[in-house]
């Protein structure tokens, strides 16, 4: 999984080159990575994982803090067949997830941003059984809320007067001892 996480977060910086050779001018911005932030991502932690995030950032110098929100969901399902019985099938799904937490970070130079994260994540997970025959008898359907940490830590590329993109990896640990790593990659607006 670190292989892909270190892959997306190359691929988001690569991509800001382009866009870095045209806006020269405006690369020496004091504080390119103030304000508040909304954008979008994507990414894979044994499914797609898609979502929104906004938070707000401040620089002081070459250090940045800031807040930040999210909410995304994954494709993520395991699915086993024959799991108790001939012809049944259990599946375990992971759902929609919400992060509430902080970041800290270092302007490595004026428009690129290595930083680190921390808070409070809560993942939906639901439990499908399905019995072979008849499927009315054992069929049932469990979601469970799962409160955690998340760690992570990412590179942010500034691309544009008030856009950016970002590679990120993210290990989320919750009760239960259920937990995942995820890469994603982003882009934003600053307002």
């Amino acid at each position: 999984m670190l292989k892909y996480c270190l892959a997306a977060a190359l691929a988001a910086a690569g991509l800001a080159g382009p866009a870095l050779a045209q806006e020269e001018a405006a690369a020496d911005e004091p504080m390119a990575f103030t304000g508040l932030k909304v954008e979008g991502l994507a990414g894979y932690d044994e499914g797609l994982v898609y979502g929104l995030g906004a938070g707000y950032d401040h620089q002081m110098g070459r250090f940045v803090l800031g807040v930040e929100g999210e909410l995304s969901d994954s494709t993520d399902k395991d699915c086993l067949a024959g799991a108790f019985a001939p012809g049944d099938r259990f599946c375990v799904r992971s759902g929609r997830n919400i992060y509430v937490g902080g970041r800290i970070g270092f302007a490595v130079a004026p428009r690129t941003l290595l930083y680190g994260k921390v808070g409070y994540a809560n993942q939906r997970v639901t439990v499908d059984y399905t019995a072979g025959s008849p499927p009315a008898l054992a069929s049932f359907r469990v979601s469970e809320n799962l409160d955690g940490i998340r760690l992570g830590g990412g590179i942010e590329q500034k691309i544009g007067r008030r856009t950016y993109v970002k590679g990120e990896y993210r290990y989320s640990d919750y009760e239960n001892g259920d937990f995942t790593h995820d890469g994603v990659v982003g882009i934003g607006f600053r307002f």
